[in-house]
């Protein structure tokens, strides 16, 4: 699954996206509001983790341009902000999900995969194709009813 992780802080920005991809998420960090419009326009993303604090614009107005031009792509809120009148705001303004830092990585990688399999009109995590099937949210390939060890990068290739 492809994810774009729009957010200024290096250190938080650095260790998710390493723990994202060591989950099988193939993410992409950008470092402010610009280039997550950048990014958003030259590329294809399942999912858009977005903090509302970011640099030369912030989030929360990306969020609502995303969402008056029509973008359905599932976006989960991850900042700082914790106040009941901001998490109403940010699901007012279009956001799917609202998550407050700090964050429990295995916690976010759940949402998201909910996220995208909402998106997709699924409501399961598992993906079948002939003999090889996917459980996305238990991370397991069986073929023929086998278990598969895949790397995550192959995991992620293969869904």
């Amino acid at each position: 699954m492809r994810i774009l992780l729009a957010e200024d802080d290096a250190l938080l920005g650095d260790g998710l996206t390493v723990g994202l991809r060591q989950l099988g998420f193939v993410a992409d960090w950008v470092r402010d509001g610009i280039e997550a419009r950048n990014a958003l326009k030259g590329d294809v993303y399942e999912a858009l983790i977005l903090d509302l604090g970011l640099p030369r614009q912030d989030g929360f107005s990306l969020l609502q341009q995303l969402r008056r031009e029509g973008s359905e792509l599932p976006i989960l809120v991850l900042t700082a902000r914790d106040g009941k009148e901001d998490k109403l705001s940010g699901f007012d303004a279009g956001a799917d999900d609202y998550l407050v830092k700090p964050v429990d990585l295995d916690e976010l990688a759940a949402r998201l995969r909910a996220l995208v399999r909402r998106s997709r009109g699924r409501a399961i995590d598992i993906l079948s194709v002939g003999r090889v099937s996917l459980d996305t949210a238990a991370r397991r390939v069986h073929l023929d009813g086998q278990v598969v060890d895949l790397s995550g990068k192959e995991l992620g290739i293969l869904e």
